[in-house]
């Protein structure tokens, strides 16, 4: 590790500074004695007799402050390379971290000792290379799976294009009925994907408006009655508060949709969604309860995660982009709240969303 440069230049600006210093204090010293002697010449009778002496006196008081000032001079240059060296070394281990960091090691990580403000420094560079490397794992897990989540479609596609060419299939209207839905759920991901990247866009802001929050969820559910409908699954609203607050009705609506959608995914037929809504502290809560398969406890923590799905096979038997609650969970937090799931393994799931009032 190379330290001398900085290591170098702290030493010698100390040195300079504490050099202009000792240098100014001897003139001032020297001149106030020389001064004093003077006036002694002047004030006293008798002065020839002890003129000798005097100025025996004088040489060995001038004498005294110049080795007095030569040793603390050493002194100084001592302390300064001390000195010089405690700053220094962490600075460079800084740097050194830094350019590690530049090259791609983001496993490097700062030695912390202390509580001055170059150890907060080191601090901060610590938590950067931790959100550095956990964004490095996000940005590779999740171009694992958009490949992955590419590459299957993708390949159905091609090998039942190239035998409907050969003439082993033919195309027929249920076959190419098929080709369109997986076209459709290829689109379907590209369209999450675009709107997750939007929303985790620095830039990205809310248009809040004071809304009914009871009047935005019903809305949300009317859209996906006839789907409720259609699969035979109960859904229900209960409404304990009523709520009016600042938020953004459009984006409110998406976070109930998917969250709605979510669950009557995975509810079977016969079941139920039941949706409430009260005040709870300073929160506006949300709870979305279905009768589904559920997931297992351990599983709880990472369902928010891109591209994260209950089934370890993957088999796409629910379908979907598995974005939706990613999305979810990015439009809650953009709100300033908090999205969290409860369920056990068949025996359903809620889905609480906590807004804050103000």
């Amino acid at each position: 590790m190379k330290i001398k440069g900085l290591h170098a230049r702290l030493t010698l600006v100390f040195i300079l500074a504490a050099t202009v210093i000792l240098m100014v204090a001897s003139l001032v010293i020297l001149l106030e004695i020389h001064h004093h002697f003077t006036m002694f010449k002047l004030d006293a009778p008798e002065f020839r007799v002890i003129k000798p002496l005097a100025i025996h006196f004088e040489r060995a008081v001038i004498g005294t402050i110049l080795w007095t000032v030569l040793g603390v001079f050493i002194l100084v240059c001592l302390i300064s390379y001390v000195v010089a060296r405690k700053l220094s070394k962490p600075l460079v281990q800084m740097k050194w971290a830094a350019e590690k960091m530049a090259k791609g090691d983001l496993d490097v990580r700062v030695k912390i000792q202390g509580k001055d403000e170059l150890q907060e420094l080191g601090q901060s560079l610590n938590q950067l290379a931790a959100q550095l490397q956990k964004q490095e794992i996000a940005r590779e897990n999740m171009t694992s799976d958009i490949a992955h989540e590419l590459r299957t479609p993708l390949s159905t596609l091609k090998s039942h294009m190239e035998a409907i060419e050969d003439g082993i299939f033919e195309a027929t209207p249920e076959r190419l009925h098929s080709f369109a839905e997986e076209i459709d759920r290829l689109i379907l991901l590209v369209h999450d994907l675009e709107q997750l990247t939007a929303y985790e866009a620095p830039n990205f802001t809310l248009e809040k408006q004071r809304e009914d929050l009871g009047e935005v969820i019903q809305q949300s559910m009317s859209t996906l009655r006839e789907a409720y409908v259609q699969k035979g699954v109960a859904l229900s609203y209960h409404e304990k508060d009523s709520i009016e607050m600042l938020n953004d009705k459009k984006r409110i609506m998406q976070v109930m949709i998917n969250l709605l959608t979510n669950a009557l995914k995975f509810t079977p037929s016969g079941g139920s969604v039941d949706v409430t809504m009260e005040v709870k502290e300073r929160d506006a809560v949300i709870a979305i309860k279905d009768t589904g398969i559920g997931i297992a406890k351990e599983e709880r923590s990472i369902v928010f995660e891109r591209f994260y799905r209950t089934e370890k096979s993957r088999n796409r038997r629910f379908g979907g982009s598995g974005i939706g609650l990613t999305i979810a969970k990015q439009l809650v937090e953009a709100h300033g709240g908090s999205i969290w799931m409860e369920s056990n393994h068949d025996e359903g799931t809620t889905v609480f969303v906590a807004l804050p009032l103000k």
